[in-house]
Formats: C-alpha cells, sequence, structure tokens
C-alpha cells in the first residue's frame, strides 16, 4: 500500500513537471497500455505532448458497450495525475485530457474495480478514488471558469447515473458501488461553491426529487445491516470495506449519509421559504432560513458568505423556473418524509447506547473513535427528524421527548456537541411549532436551574465555567429566547429565572458549588436573553437584576457578572448603560487581596473591549469616558501611591488607563475639540494627580504608561476653560486633588522640575510659586509637549486667549513652556516625522512602526497657526506668527501647497479689508469678516491701531515666508502662484477693489528669477500683453492661453443650446421658446 501511495505522489508531480515541458512530434502507439481506443486512435498521428503522452500510458482503456475494464490502483492514479495535468497545462494540452478525464467519469459504472489483496477479502477503493477525481474536476473548474459549466454538468450526469444505481434491484451492487460512490461525489460538492447544485428542484426529474423517492433510506439501513451481518462471501468484502477501507466504517458512511439527506431536506425547507412561503411571527424568510442552515454538527458548518451564497442561488432557481414551485410536499415526498423521520428516530436510539457504553469505556482509541462518529450521527439524526417535522408540518412527540431526554441526562455535558445540536433544534422547532414553547421554556429553564449534582465536582473553582459549560449555555439562551417568543412571556420567564434563586441564595464567601453553578447559568443566560430580544423593557429589567448584589458570592461570579453586563451593554440606551458601566466600576476595589485583584483585571479587560465596541457612538463614548475618568481618580486618590513601579502589582493605572486609553482613541470622541467645564475639570484633576503622585516625572512609569500618556495629551482639553476668570486665583487653590496631596517634599519635587523649563526671568516666580501653580505648570508643560510630539501644536496658543492666565503672573511661565512647545514640535517633525515621511513616500516603502506624521497633518496644523496669526488678541497673535515663522524656517516645503498658499494670501487680504472698514466708516464698526474662498470668519476689535498693526505685521511675515520659499523652490513657487492667481477673485461684485493677496504673490513672484527651458507656444500665441517680468509673460500666456480653450467651449454650449431649442420648436410650434 505505501508503495502504491508513493507511486501516486509520484506521478502526481510528474503531470505538473511535464506540463512545462516543450511540445514535441511523436506518434501515439497501439498497444493496450497506451490507453487509445476508438477516439484516440484518431488522433494518433496527430502531435500528442509528451506529458499527455506518458501519463495516458498508465489509464485505463475506454470501455465500450459490450467489454469491461480492469481499473487497478495504478490506473487509478493514472487518471488522477491526468485530472492534475489539466488544471496546470496550457489551452491545447488542457482541452485533450479534459475529454478524456469526462470520458473516464462518464465511463466509471462500466468499470470492474480490481480488489487489492488486504487480509481477508479486498478491499474497494473506489469511494477515495472519486471522490478524488471529482475534487480534481472541481478544482480545474474554480481554476478555469471557461470550463467549469462542462466540468459541472458532467459531475451531475455522473450523479444521476449512481442514483440509476441506488435505484437498481441488486443490493449487493448498491452497497459495493452506488452508495460509496455517491457519498464520494457529493462529498466533493460539499467542499465547494458548487453545492448549491444539490439544492435544483425546480424539475421532478432533479436529483433530490430523485433520490427522495428512490428508498435510498431503506437501502442504507440495508447496506448497514450487510455490513453487520457478513453473511455471504459478498457481504463478507462489504464488511471488509466497511471496516477497514480508507479508514471507513459502517457508521463513517452512515453519518456521511445523513450529511447527504441533511443537505437535501435543507433545499426543501429552503425553496419554500425563498420561493414565497409565508413568514413566521415576526420573522421573515430570510431570518428563518439563517435559522434552518445552522448546523449542529460541528466542524462541517458552512461560512457565512457560503449560507448566503446558497440561499441567494435558492431564490434565483425559484423565480427563474418556468414551472410552478410546490411549496408543499406530494403525497409521495410525505411517505417519503416519514420514512426519514423513522430512519433518524431508529438510528438515533441505535447509536445512542453505543455512544453511551463508549462514553464509560475509558480512553483509548476504537472508544474514542465510535464516541465521536456515533456522536455526529446523533447530532444529523436530530437535525433530519426536525427538518422532516418542518416539512411534513407536524411535529412527532417523539423528536420532542429524544432531544429533552438527552438535555435532564447526565451525559449532556460530557455529549456537549450532541447538546449544542439540541439546542439549537429547538429554536426552529420553537418559532415554527406554537404548541412545543411551553414544554421547551421548561425543559431549558430546568436544565439552568437544576443541573447534575455529580458534575458540580469538576468545576475548576467556585462559580467558575468549563469551556463545555459556557459552549452550552449560549444555544441554550438561544432556544430560551425561541421559545419566550413575546416581551411579555420573556418578562414572565425572566423573573422565573430570578427567582429560582431563592432556593439557591449565594452569600459572600460560599463554597456551595452547585449553587455558584446554577447562580452562573442565570447570569449568562439573562445576558443572551436581553441581547436576542434587543427590547429596551427587558434590557432594563436584566441588567436590574444582573447587577444584584446577590450575584457578588465568588471573585469568579463576580468576574462573569461584570462580563455579562458588558455583554447587555451594547444593546442597551444611554441611562441604563451608564448604571452597567457604573455598576461594573463599583466592583474594582484595591488593597482587598488577590481575589480583588483577578476581578479588577477582569473588569479592566471586559471595559476595554466595550469600549472599542461602543467607539461609534459619540453621547455613550463621552458619558463612558467620564464615569471612568471619575472613578480612576477616586480610586487612584484613596490608593496609597506605590514607592516605585512594579509589573505584578494591580493599581489604579494599570487598570482604569487601558480603559481610558481605548476611549480616546476611538473616533467618536471629541473632548478636546468641544469639552464642557465639567470635562475640563475632570481632565485637570486627573493630569493634576498624574504631575503630583509623580507619574509624568518618574522615568519607570514613563517607559511602562508613556504611549498611553502620549495618547491621553493629544486628545486632552487645555487645561482652562474660555470662560474661567478668576480660575488661576480661586478654582485652582480649592482643588481637591491638589488638597489631598500637598506638602513641602511634593513642592520642592514640583519645584525641580519645573527649575529647567521656564527662562531666566521666571526664576523669582520659581522660588515664590505655590503648590498649586506649580502643579499647573507642570501638568501644562507635558501635556502640551505630548501634544506636540503628536503632531499638533496650536493648542498651547488657548491658553494665551484667556484672561485668567494672560493677566497672571505665570504669564511668563506659559510663554516659556509655548517656545518649547514649537521646539519640541520643530524637531520631532523635522528629525524623525517629516524627513521619514518624505523618503518613505519617495521610495514607495512603508514603516508603520515610526508612526510617520502625514503631510496633510502638518499643512493643516501651519493652516490653522496662519489663522491664529490674525487672532484679535494681540498676544495670541504674536505667537502665533512666532510658530509659523518658526516651522517655515525649519523646512519651508510645508509652504509648497496650493491650499496654504491661498490661506496665506487670502488671510493678508482678509485683515486689508477690516482696515479699510475701520477707515471708511469708524462710526458704525465691523467686527467680523468673511473669505468664502477659505469658508472662515475673522473677528478683529474696534481699533484703528491694531488693524493697522496687526496688517503690518502679518503682511512682513507673508512676504518673508514667500521669499524663503523662494529660495528653496522657485519654479514650485511659480505655479502654486500662477495657479492662485489665475483662480476667480473672491470678491464677485464690481466694486473692482484692490486685492492685496493676489498683489503681494504677483510682486513677489515677480522678482523670482531661475533658468528654465523655452516654451514655443507656436501659432496659438497670437497677441501677448505687455510683461514687466518672465512671471508675468507666463502668467499671460497661460491666461491667454486658458482663455482660448474657455472661448471654444462656450461656442460649444451655444451651439448645443441653439440645437435644443430649434428641436424644442419643431416639436411642440407656437410654444415659447427657452430664454
Amino acid at each position: 500500500m505505501e508503495c502504491m501511495e508513493l507511486h501516486s505522489l509520484i506521478l502526481e508531480e510528474l503531470s505538473g513537471i511535464l506540463a512545462e515541458l516543450p511540445v514535441t512530434d511523436s506518434k501515439g502507439s497501439e498497444d493496450g497500455e497506451s490507453g487509445e481506443s476508438g477516439e484516440d486512435g484518431e488522433n494518433s498521428n496527430d502531435c500528442i505532448d509528451p506529458a499527455l503522452e506518458r501519463i495516458l500510458a498508465q489509464c485505463p482503456m475506454l470501455p465500450t458497450s459490450d467489454s469491461i475494464v480492469v481499473v487497478s490502483r495504478r490506473h487509478e492514479n493514472g487518471i488522477l495525475a491526468l485530472a492534475n495535468l489539466v488544471r496546470r497545462s496550457a489551452d491545447s494540452v488542457r482541452a485533450t485530457a479534459l475529454d478524456r478525464v469526462l470520458a473516464y467519469l462518464d465511463a466509471l459504472p462500466a468499470y470492474n474495480y480490481q480488489f487489492s489483496a488486504f487480509g481477508v477479502g479486498g478491499v474497494p477503493t473506489e469511494h477515495w478514488f472519486v471522490e478524488r477525481l471529482v475534487a480534481r474536476l472541481l478544482a480545474c473548474a474554480a481554476a478555469a471558469p471557461d470550463i467549469a459549466d462542462v466540468i459541472v454538468d458532467r459531475i451531475w450526469a455522473h450523479l444521476d447515473r449512481i442514483v440509476d444505481v441506488l435505484q437498481a434491484p441488486n443490493p449487493d451492487r448498491t452497497v459495493v458501488f452506488g452508495l460509496p460512490a455517491f457519498l464520494g461525489t457529493v462529498a466533493a460538492l460539499e467542499k465547494t461553491r458548487f453545492r448549491f447544485r444539490i439544492c435544483d428542484v425546480m424539475s421532478a426529474d432533479s436529483l433530490a426529487a430523485r433520490l427522495l423517492a428512490a428508498d435510498t433510506v431503506d437501502k442504507v439501513h440495508a447496506a448497514v445491516s450487510a455490513s453487520q451481518s457478513a453473511a455471504t462471501p459478498v457481504r463478507r468484502t462489504v464488511s471488509l470495506y466497511l471496516q477497514r477501507g480508507v479508514g471507513l466504517s459502517a457508521n463513517h458512511m452512515l453519518a456521511q449519509f445523513l450529511a447527504v439527506l441533511r443537505s437535501v431536506l435543507e433545499s426543501r425547507v429552503a425553496v419554500r421559504l425563498a420561493a414565497g412561503g409565508e413568514a413566521v411571527g415576526d420573522k421573515d424568510p430570510r431570518q428563518l432560513w439563517e435559522l434552518i442552515s445552522q448546523r449542529p454538527d460541528l466542524g462541517v458548518s458552512p461560512q457565512q458568505e457560503d449560507s448566503e451564497y446558497w440561499y441567494a442561488r435558492i431564490g434565483e432557481q425559484a423565480n427563474a423556473s418556468d414551472n410552478k414551485v410546490q411549496l408543499y410536499a406530494s403525497d409521495d415526498e410525505q411517505r417519503a418524509y416519514a420514512r426519514i423521520l423513522a430512519f433518524s428516530l431508529q438510528t438515533y436510539g441505535e447509536t445512542r447506547m453505543l455512544v453511551f457504553k463508549a462514553s464509560h469505556a475509558g480512553s483509548d482509541a476504537p472508544a474514542q473513535s465510535t464516541l465521536a462518529t456515533g456522536t455526529r450521527i446523533m447530532c444529523r439524526c436530530i437535525y433530519a427528524a426536525t427538518l422532516t417535522s418542518l416539512l411534513l408540518g407536524n411535529l412527532d412527540s417523539r423528536v420532542l421527548g429524544s432531544i429533552f431526554e438527552h438535555i435532564a441526562s447526565s451525559h449532556a455535558q460530557r455529549l456537549a456537541n450532541l447538546t449544542v445540536a439540541c439546542f439549537r433544534v429547538l429554536v426552529p422547532i420553537a418559532t415554527f411549532f406554537a404548541s412545543s414553547r411551553d414544554l421547551i421554556s421548561a425543559a431549558v429553564s430546568r436544565f439552568l436551574t437544576e443541573p447534575p449534582v455529580e458534575l458540580a465536582d469538576e468545576l475548576p473553582q467556585a462559580g467558575a465555567a468549563t469551556p463545555a459549560e459556557l459552549m452550552l449555555l449560549e444555544p441554550a439562551a438561544s432556544a430560551l429566547a425561541a421559545s419566550l417568543h413575546s416581551r411579555a412571556r420573556a418578562v414572565s420567564g425572566i423573573h422565573t429565572l430570578f427567582n429560582a434563586l431563592a432556593v439557591h441564595r449565594v452569600v459572600p464567601g460560599s463554597s456551595d458549588r452547585h449553587t455558584l453553578r446554577v447562580a452562573r447559568n442565570i447570569v449568562l443566560v439573562l445576558a443572551q436573553l436581553a441581547l436576542a430580544f434587543h427590547d429596551s423593557e427587558v434590557t432594563t429589567l436584566v441588567v436590574s437584576m444582573i447587577c444584584a448584589p446577590r450575584f457578588t458570592g465568588t471573585p469568579a461570579l463576580t468576574t462573569i457578572t461584570i462580563q455579562s453586563a458588558a455583554d447587555v451593554a451594547t444593546v442597551a440606551a444611554h441611562p441604563v448603560f451608564s448604571d452597567i458601566v457604573g455598576a461594573a466600576l463599583k466592583r474594582i476595589v484595591f488593597g482587598k487581596g488577590s481575589d480583588a485583584d483577578a476581578v479588577n483585571v477582569s473588569a479592566s479587560a471586559t471595559l476595554t473591549a466595550l469600549a472599542w465596541k461602543v467607539g461609534a457612538h459619540h453621547d455613550i463614548v463621552e458619558a463612558f469616558f467620564a464615569v471612568a475618568l471619575r472613578s480612576f481618580i477616586d480610586a487612584s486618590v484613596e490608593a496609597p501611591a506605590p514607592s516605585h513601579i512594579k509589573r505584578h502589582l494591580v493599581t489604579p493605572l494599570s487598570v482604569f488607563l487601558p480603559i481610558l486609553h481605548a476611549l480616546v482613541r476611538t473616533d467618536s470622541y471629541t473632548g478636546d475639540r468641544d469639552a464642557s467645564a465639567e470635562q475640563i475639570a475632570l481632565w485637570r484633576a486627573f493630569w493634576f494627580h498624574m504631575v503630583v503622585r509623580g507619574y509624568l516625572l518618574d522615568k519607570t512609569y514613563v517607559a511602562a504608561y508613556g504611549a498611553v500618556y502620549a495618547d491621553l495629551a493629544a486628545r486632552s482639553p487645555i487645561l482652562v476653560h474660555p470662560s474661567s476668570v478668576n480660575y488661576l486665583e480661586a478654582e485652582l487653590e480649592c482643588s481637591s486633588v491638589l488638597q489631598s496631596e500637598v506638602g513641602d517634599a511634593a513642592l520642592v519635587r514640583l519645584r525641580q522640575a519645573l527649575a529647567p523649563l521656564v527662562g531666566p526671568q521666571s526664576q523669582t516666580l520659581l522660588r515664590n510659586i505655590g503648590f498649586a501653580h506649580a502643579a499647573f505648570l507642570l501638568a501644562v508643560y507635558r501635556v502640551e509637549i505630548a501634544r506636540a510630539e503628536a503632531g499638533c501644536c496650536a493648542t498651547v496658543l488657548r491658553y494665551f486667549s484667556n484672561s485668567a492666565v494672560t493677566s497672571s503672573s505665570l504669564l511668563p511661565a506659559i510663554e516659556s513652556i509655548a517656545g518649547l512647545v514649537i521646539a519640541a514640535y520643530v524637531r520631532e517633525t523635522t528629525s524623525r516625522r517629516w524627513s521619514v515621511e518624505a523618503s518613505l513616500a519617495a521610495s514607495g516603502v512603508s514603516k508603520p512602526s515610526l508612526q510617520p506624521v502625514s503631510q496633510p497633518r502638518v499643512i493643516a496644523q501651519i493652516r490653522e497657526l496662519m489663522v491664529a496669526s490674525c487672532h484679535h488678541l494681540e498676544l495670541v497673535s504674536t505667537w502665533g506668527q512666532r510658530f509659523v515663522d518658526r516651522i517655515l524656517r525649519a523646512f519651508p516645503q510645508a509652504l509648497l501647497d496650493k491650499s496654504v498658499v491661498c490661506t496665506l494670501l487670502e488671510l493678508v487680504q482678509l485683515v486689508w479689508k477690516s482696515c479699510k472698514a475701520e477707515q471708511d466708516d469708524q462710526f458704525v464698526p465691523v467686527y467680523w469678516f468673511t473669505s468664502r474662498t477659505l469658508g472662515i470668519t475673522l473677528q478683529f476689535p474696534d481699533s484703528i491701531t491694531y488693524r493697522k498693526t496687526l496688517f503690518a505685521q502679518f503682511s512682513a511675515c507673508a512676504r518673508r515666508w514667500l521669499e524663503l520659499v523662494v529660495v528653496a523652490a522657485p519654479m514650485e513657487l511659480e505655479t502654486l502662484l500662477q495657479a492662485y492667481l489665475a483662480t476667480p477673485c473672491d470678491d464677485d461684485d464690481l466694486n473692482y477693489e484692490p486685492h492685496i493677496g493676489r498683489a503681494l504673490a504677483l510682486e513677489v513672484a515677480t522678482g523670482t528669477s531661475y533658468r528654465s527651458s523655452a516654451a514655443d507656444f507656436g501659432a496659438t500665441a497670437v497677441s501677448l500683453p505687455p510683461n514687466a517680468s518672465p512671471f508675468t509673460y507666463r502668467l499671460g500666456q497661460r491666461g491667454f492661453l486658458r482663455g482660448r480653450i474657455g472661448h471654444s467651449t462656450d461656442v460649444q454650449a451655444l451651439k448645443r443650446t441653439l440645437t435644443e431649442a430649434y428641436v424644442l420648436a419643431r416639436e411642440n410650434p407656437g410654444a415659447p421658446l427657452p430664454e
């Protein structure tokens, strides 16, 4: 056997190698091993590919009508290699090889398979061979779509011939060839998207209809019985085949047949739903199909996209059928369904005894094999019985009896796959058969509240759950939800489950594993019910019960409660969500031992995952963040500060920072842009606490949480609300966070940290600064430096717009911090971010680990700073101009963007307009000026002196910045200025006011000089305006050419308008023509 397998592998590899050899002239021989018959003899004088010629020598002859060819294992390997050659060869060879392979497929029922010597008797291998051959052909169809239809049609015809064999009167022939070959073909189809062809039930001669009418179920039962008795020589051969052939046994073949039967039954139910079947309850046919397509036999469940594809194809077949689709079964089908139901229940009962014996037989290989195969058979029997009940429209009491008997048995957890199958089939049963809902609800509730006592000792710890138990609870909850069906019944069922805890009272420190197991089951199922119903009343009731104190008996039970509450939070309304988060945060307690630490770690992971799930909801994220931030501040203030960081120590930092980090990284968080006074107060308390505790100063903490600090600082608002007036004198001194940490040692530490940050003029301030002011300055420095390193430096200018800051003695220190912020931004952006991105963009290589700031972010920062340079407060505008000047001196290429140039020059014009308006009518001042080009509005004070000073300073800065770029990139800047001057002016009225921004652009560009190649415009440049510089010459050429093109476009539009008017006048004589 090993030699045969080695020969097969060598031949398959040889087919791939030979497929790449060039075609040579060779003549086909006429001997018996060449595999040439009638159709091959016609091509004996043509050129034959060497790969095809060598592989055909290993293939059998094609049988004629009066001959039977013996097929050996060598011939099977040759045919498989030929199929492999079809997929890997060129078109010319592929056509010849494909015709030969399909001819072998058509002739398979006529072959007489040679049994290899293997023990007593022989082992036929047609099941293995047919499955491999069909799988190879389907792979060819997937690789070459142009031949896919031909291949699938021939495979389908092969299945029809096998059904003919199944309908033959000879049972031995049916067992030896028909059923195994049929299972092999369908097994190959089941693994591909061609499986929908099994469901082609639009015509009376379809495969599904023929299988149901062919007494196939009875023949399978006869086949299994024949394999077990082995009375005759033929049956003895079959018995050896079933027991030893290619790893198959009688039970394995039975399981495969049940899988095929399941597909046929699913097709009938799906057609009834997709072709116009009525909805049941509140579920449409598509939702009902999702219930039916849930495969209970684990390991063969289709992918979601495969299920959707299958359902769509069934709907297409049903809608495109010319014949009337019969939604309900005929009398013949009713009898076939009855046989299937009886067969399924009988097979389930017989297999159940074998499985239960194998479950107690030990861990030897035969027992485990019998257990696995038997469980799979029982799953498919339950599923087949359920589908036939749906098709018959009548629920047999034996189906529910078998399911309830297994659920209530002590084997429910040991045979987890079968239990999952039972719970899953209860969902469509409860959906389609209303009379069964009370029974199902009672059975599932009994399973949850009265579990087998003998399994209580298997729990790893009090209140914990094994993986097998957790796998059972989700389908159990689904079955319970389907049986409750409505809101009123759901509320009643939830109260029933909750009242069951009156018998199983959970007390703190309880060691009753059975009671804790019941409490855990109820918590998990209540959460699943809330998710299933998605109803506000049900969700509120479930949350009030889950968060009850009785579910905090042990750390494991507390952990499960937090996880269940977090699951329910995803479907809860905003008030209920806040209650859930608050209840979960209350379970976090520090300093209570290792059990409390385990709860804290689990709660942190659960709430972090919840933060990512609700990241798309703005209101929920904001409320979640406020509650989490407040909880962190309260918990961290009460907890003692550790002397140094310990990786294994559970602290408020390790628990709450991941939650806060996840929330600020969501797209819905906007606290840095529109934070309220309460949010700013929370952020301020957070950063004050981080500063005074030393979390931002200690190198070990920075190394551990530096990335989190940076992200939090980047999304943090400024620490002073714009409406605060006396903040530094009153509000800061009354901070509860600072009062709890004040001390001489802490003040000395803060002053030492501030010493290198402030300038020499602030040393006197530093010696006399108080604890609150020192904490404020250090917090501002840490937050703004982290924000600048993240790519944003303009936020620090907001401090200069607050009167509480500008009128205080801390202003010089804030100015020193602003200088450090812009220096950090330039250093970070120039040395690590901008240059890295530019080089990577040029080479086409990305390196995410460097996290480069994208060029649009730098451009947006430049534009924001330019707008700040025109602020109505002198201090803000002065520092804005300084920031832009520092950035452009570091890398002037930041100005080489059309939007930046346009922003700069339009702002110059906007400031000039404010000066002109103030000078023209100083008694009716205008405070707001809008640029439609930029889409921004600026406010200016009622002071002609300030406006003129601002215009002089900003226009000088604009000239200086443009001249910096002229030196670095004159050609690029000229192109941008030409594009700017060619765009329509913002002033579309006819007052002909001067545009200072355009004048400045023309003045700077006129002085630009560089050597450029001459451009010959030919006869197009008929006349040119007078030019004072090469720039105006090129600008004139641009405008002239654009005008010629625009005029041509206008003429074409006029012609189209006249043509439409002419056609309209002919169609409607006397009607008024369009204007």
